[in-house]
């Protein structure tokens, strides 16, 4: 499993954020991979999709 964490940039380092997102390569019940993002501050607050339907930041722009 691959997985990235990350909070959102702001420009006031005084405030404090209470959300953080994490972003993983999972695999289903039938071995597929999955991406799946994710709000770890909060239960049950997630999406997932086939990886090979999923698209690089780059493909993006």
């Amino acid at each position: 499993m691959i997985t990235l964490n990350w909070t959102r940039a702001i420009d006031d380092p005084e405030a404090q954020l209470t959300d953080d997102v994490m972003f993983a390569v999972d695999e289903d019940d039938d071995g597929d991979e999955l991406a799946v993002i994710a709000d770890v501050t909060r239960d049950d607050a997630w999406i997932s999709m086939p990886l090979s339907e999923s698209r690089t930041l780059s493909q993006h722009r």
